[in-house]
């Protein structure tokens, strides 16, 4: 969703402010509160909403929210004084008063894609044939601080008594993908990263998604009558007849892979293709009891999902999380559907499944150990293994890895992807925690770099991101912007690695990108920290390195060698 107003544009899709077309940067949780102050221009958001929506249930005094609101007013030009974008309600909150337009390309795009009436609303199929909409442009990840409607109509079908949700989106084979333990169809279109991860998977086919009775938008049951694998089989049959899908490939994830398992053993001549990631046929967990307990009490806060992704941990991230898990499921329910994980064991039905199955995994992933990947790639006859670098479990965070190899499997035709894959050295630049100055340090960043000849890129979450042709200049301008904003008294810190990348317009993608963020994320205040790569290539410099040691960087199982730069 984009809104206009004057020359700037609040874009939730690419988590960016732009005046005059030109990137504005802000914190994480500067951009919530814009955001979510313009999405509800029509009324007055009190503090305390304002708090939950960009905080979740992390406490944090209302100075936190007046310093952002402070900032956010800075970022458009706005001031305490003359108030004329956020006007300040005195005892009760802020107001968005600015004049705002609203333009929703996804919803547009869709339908113009599929020869609609952008103005006829969105088309939904009710059978085999008739068209559904095309899915919406990928979108950058990291969570935004508003929420944003699906592009996709959500329906119901009814099963032994119970509403189950459903959507269908895109063109092409039918792909249908069954969820862990939880979801919800509605949120999951908020987070950039996950709908961007279903706008890729729906590029190239027909996509059904649904939420599991007793989660989502589906209907709730009580704790102790949650379904079984059986009764959950049942529903995915209800919705393939409800969305008209003859045929298709059953993709299962996490906890939905069992039951992927048992449907395409059960019935094969529903089954075109089996996919599975992430996944298990039986015993997951290591403790499975504190893994019921920790579920139990912490459900609620984002720490459950947040342990799915680690590589997505910003502020807005988290609160995202600790609002998807308030609104999928009770902490009862969900430990009650932790137990069941548990207690599920589809061993039986691996030498039965005749379609032809593709099994991804991540090497590193934190939650289901890559070896039952390896047992269930050895238990189903024919099937492919596909192993995958990083610890993140959930299926949403660096997608393409996981849905080139999905794309070739249901089409057959490779994953093309316009873009061009260069060797480049990379400076991330993030202010340490919350500081009035960060909307100067970081126009300050981009001066700085330009003046370096560095390129400014799409950063992956908070920060400013750089890509220069040579890996001194990029040391060096770091160097130069720590002591700049030093002076300041704005703690900022640097990481620089040097990789191949892909460019993808303005944005660049990679685990390169990845490591850069971790090497940052690892710097102490006013710190340029550097992997070995990049020490070892500036040999002969004059620039001066001290050892820091090996380290794990966040989402990468490897230890990587770093060194902060010391002139």
């Amino acid at each position: 969703m984009i809104w206009r107003f004057g020359d700037h544009e609040v874009d939730t899709g690419a988590y960016e402010l732009r005046r005059a077309g030109v990137a504005v940067p802000l914190e994480p949780q500067v951009f919530g509160v814009l955001a979510h102050l313009i999405a509800h221009r029509d009324r007055v958001v009190a503090k305390e909403e304002l708090l939950d929506a960009v905080w979740g249930d992390r406490f944090v005094s209302e100075s936190a929210l007046t310093s952002r609101i402070k900032a956010a007013r800075r970022a458009v030009g706005d001031d305490g004084r003359r108030q004329a974008v956020i006007r300040t309600a005195h005892g009760r909150g802020y107001r968005f008063v600015a004049d705002a337009s609203e333009v929703d390309p996804v919803g547009v795009a869709g339908r113009r894609a599929n020869g609609a009436d952008p103005a006829a609303g969105d088309a939904t199929r009710t059978g085999p044939g008739a068209p559904a909409p095309a899915p919406p442009p990928p979108a950058a990840a990291g969570a935004t601080g508003a929420p944003a409607a699906p592009p996709v109509r959500t329906r119901y079908t009814r099963d032994s008594g119970h509403e189950i949700a459903f959507q269908v989106v895109g063109e092409g084979p039918d792909v249908v993908f069954v969820p862990g333990f939880v979801s919800n169809l509605d949120l999951h279109w908020e987070h950039p990263g996950i709908a961007g991860f279903l706008r890729r998977l729906a590029s190239f086919c027909r996509l059904t998604t649904f939420d599991k009775r007793g989660t989502g938008v589906s209907e709730r049951v009580p704790v102790d009558r949650l379904p079984t694998l059986e009764e959950r089989m049942d529903d995915l049959r209800a919705v393939l007849d409800a969305a008209g899908v003859g045929r298709a490939t059953i993709f299962g994830i996490s906890e939905g892979g069992p039951m992927a398992l048992l449907f395409a053993a059960t019935y094969p001549e529903r089954v075109e293709r089996l996919v599975l990631y992430g996944t298990f046929a039986s015993d997951p967990f290591d403790d499975p009891a504190r893994n019921v307990d920790n579920t139990r009490r912490s459900w609620g806060r984002g720490s459950v999902f947040g342990s799915l992704a680690p590589s997505w941990s910003t502020a807005a991230d988290r609160s995202f999380f600790a609002r998807f898990e308030r609104q999928s499921a009770t902490p009862e329910g969900a430990a009650a559907l932790v137990r069941l994980t548990s207690e599920t064991d589809a061993r039986a039905t691996l030498s039965s499944i005749s379609a032809p199955t593709l099994v991804i995994h991540r090497r590193g992933d934190r939650i289901v150990p890559f070896d039952r990947a390896e047992a269930l790639a050895a238990g189903i006859e024919g099937a492919e293994l596909v192993a995958l670098p990083g610890a993140d479990h959930f299926v949403g965070v660096d997608p393409d890895p996981i849905l080139d190899p999905i794309q070739r499997f249901v089409t057959g035709v490779p994953a093309r992807r316009p873009g061009e894959r260069v060797l480049t050295t990379m400076l991330l630049v993030e202010v340490v925690g919350a500081s009035d100055g960060a909307v100067e340090a970081y126009d300050r960043a981009d001066r700085v770099i330009a003046h370096s000849g560095g390129v400014r890129v799409d950063a992956p979450a908070s920060g400013v991101l750089a890509t220069f042709d040579g890996p001194a200049r990029a040391v060096r301008c770091g160097l130069s912007l720590a002591a700049a904003v030093a002076q300041a008294g704005v703690p900022l810190r640097c990481g620089v690695h040097t990789s191949e990348v892909e460019r993808l317009g303005r944005a660049i993608t990679g685990i390169g990108v990845q490591v850069a963020a971790g090497v940052a994320a690892l710097a102490v205040p006013g710190e340029v920290l550097v992997t070995r790569t990049v020490r070892d290539l500036v040999a002969g410099s004059g620039l001066c390195f001290a050892p820091r040691g090996g380290h794990t960087l966040r989402g990468l199982p490897e230890t990587w060698e770093l060194f902060a730069a010391t002139g």
